[in-house]
């Protein structure tokens, strides 16, 4: 009973995985199919450079499809050579599309080329260029180029300037006499001044009172 157990176990689980083996295969052989131009479609672009800038921005692989959508009154659709694509001229095209959708299965690991030969429509930029490489299980689209990063700033600022030092104080006026002497000093001069000339007065009075007597 043990042993019916397990294999009715075993068996449901290699079921489980032949199914997820089934489903990884079924996602990594998927077609992609590309709408040209996207909601723009295949008409005269805005500028020059606008079906080159959608070609680099999407990865094509073999068997995805492109889908040209357009007004076959005003536009059509060639695949010619990558000279012709080049020169903007159709001289001998490849193939030929007056109807819209036009379909084109990209089957092999090459470019392809298409231009609208309609009056001087390519060299307006109505004109598209396709690489498609080979399907493979890791096959994934091309990462952008990192940007180089900036200089790193220096981690020490220069140390500012060391300020003059301030100059000493003249000893001298403008006409080069020298300066006053404080007031104290005048006040001592003046009292030994005094005292002299009272003392030169004194003495007479004092030798004619001792005559006197």
């Amino acid at each position: 009973m043990m042993l019916l157990k397990h294999q009715k176990g075993f068996v449901l689980s290699f079921s489980a995985l032949l199914l997820l083996l089934a489903m990884n295969c079924h996602c990594s052989s998927a077609h992609t199919q590309f709408i040209v131009g996207d909601s723009a479609g295949w008409v005269i672009p805005p500028y020059p450079t606008y079906y080159t800038n959608w070609s680099h921005n999407h990865f094509f692989r073999v068997g995805d499809s492109l889908v040209f959508n357009f007004d076959p009154k005003f536009y059509n659709l060639m695949e010619v050579s990558e000279y012709e694509y080049e020169h903007c001229t159709s001289m001998e095209p490849l193939k030929v599309f007056n109807s819209s959708p036009a379909i084109i299965q990209l089957n092999q690991n090459a470019s392809f080329f298409f231009v609208c030969t309609i009056a001087n429509y390519c060299c307006l930029g109505q004109k598209l260029a396709v690489s498609v490489h080979q399907r493979t299980h890791n096959n994934k689209p091309p990462s952008p180029s990192p940007s180089p990063s900036p200089s790193p700033l220096p981690s020490h600022a220069p140390p500012p300037p060391t300020p003059p030092l301030p100059l000493p104080p003249s000893a001298s006026n403008s006409n080069g006499s020298a300066s006053n002497p404080p007031p104290s000093s005048n006040k001592t001069n003046n009292a030994v001044a005094f005292g002299t000339n009272f003392s030169v007065y004194l003495l007479p009075l004092l030798l004619l009172g001792f005559w006197m007597f």
